[in-house]
């Protein structure tokens, strides 16, 4: 007997068994498994039990079917696929003797383990929001033409954005992988991001991603310190459609000198106090970007500027605790060769040793 884990590993978790022929999907209430929610069609997809073969079916969909974080049309389903229907994930398994063996090893593994699982699931959820083929006008890569449920969708991502950064990385680390998630949500030609020098007080430049071809030298400043700095000093957001002609930023050599089109830039503002900016820009369309893109990176940039302090804490905690340990290693050490000193002097042997030498000086 085969089942679908809907949820897996989580309190929403629940068990569906499939029967030997058709089982279909979706929000009609004629449906094998029916779920009014996730984003599902009235009849999603159809997965079909004969010949010792079991395979998934699209039923034209209108946000997809994927097995393994591939969209498919058809496919055969193995022991452990992850299926996902619109933003419904479910497990494929043969067995659920087989499926509780793994829930317990999966409880007895590592965290890292658990976090991967998670972060991949959460990927796939994400991916599914998403339209990497759109030609709609704005930079954000979503399907969805109704306002409310583009605003639903928007919510989403951020949710999703926020569980992938909550894992553990170093600050460094947690940076690329802000922009890695911007690429995939918007798109952009360049992006970057620059913090705060705790000590100088400066904004340095931390991590920076672009299209192929559109930045030769990762060293080479393409960005306008002119539109970084005001977006740090004001504490505000900046979109502008076209910078070269924008009145706020005349005579700005980096704006002129490398053409810069359409940009955003935003504060990465945990609390009252800016501890970056996120930038972005495109370097051959004017009007690119809308009110909506500029609201949407503002959102995500308030959530990355909380996790990017959280992991400076934690790292800085982490580095002076390290200290303490290994200062404390060294007063140990120490202690312990002023203790083994000590045993030797009080020892009959040295004592031995110090009447043989005051005799010596005595007979000299």
């Amino acid at each position: 007997m085969s089942y679908l884990i809907y949820d897996p590993k989580t309190p929403e978790e629940k068990i569906y068994e499939l029967k030997l022929g058709s089982n279909t999907i979706g929000r009609e209430s004629t449906n094998t498994i029916i779920l009014g929610y996730g984003n599902l069609s009235r009849y999603h997809a159809e997965i079909t039990i004969a010949d010792n073969r079991v395979i998934i079916k699209d039923l034209q969909s209108t946000n997809g079917t994927f097995v393994n974080n591939v969209k498919i049309d058809q496919s055969e389903l193995k022991e452990g696929d992850l299926i996902v229907c619109g933003n419904a994930i479910f497990k494929f398994v043969e067995s659920l003797e087989s499926f509780k063996q793994d829930s317990s090893a999966e409880v007895n593994s590592q965290k890292s383990n658990v976090e991967q699982s998670s972060y991949e699931q959460s990927h796939i959820v994400m991916q599914n929001l998403l339209d990497h083929d759109s030609k709609e006008e704005s930079i954000l890569r979503l399907p969805q033409q109704d306002p409310n449920q583009r605003t639903v969708d928007k919510l989403k991502i951020l949710l999703e954005v926020s569980k992938q950064l909550c894992a553990p990385d170093e600050p460094d680390q947690l940076l690329r992988k802000i922009l890695d998630l911007l690429w995939e949500i918007m798109n952009l030609d360049r992006a970057l991001i620059l913090m705060v020098n705790e000590e100088t007080g400066e904004l340095e430049r931390k991590t920076v991603k672009s299209k192929p071809g559109m930045l030769a030298d990762e060293q080479f400043q393409f960005y306008s310190t002119k539109i970084t700095n005001l977006v740090r000093n004001n504490r505000e957001a900046i979109l502008t459609s076209d910078a070269r002609i924008d009145e706020r930023f005349d005579n700005s050599y980096s704006i002129l000198g490398q053409s810069i089109h359409a940009s955003m830039c935003v504060p990465l503002k945990p609390h009252n106090e800016v501890i970056g900016v996120l930038y972005v820009d495109n370097l051959s369309m004017t009007a690119v970007y809308s009110e909506e893109d500029l609201e949407f990176l503002t959102a995500l940039a308030n959530q990355a500027a909380v996790i990017i302090h959280m992991a400076r804490e934690f790292y800085k905690r982490e580095q002076k605790l390290k200290k303490q340990v290994a200062q404390l290693k060294i007063q140990i050490d120490q202690a312990k060769k002023e203790q083994q000193v000590d045993e030797i002097v009080a020892s009959d042997f040295f004592k031995r040793l110090q009447q043989k030498a005051k005799k010596l000086r005595n007979e000299e």
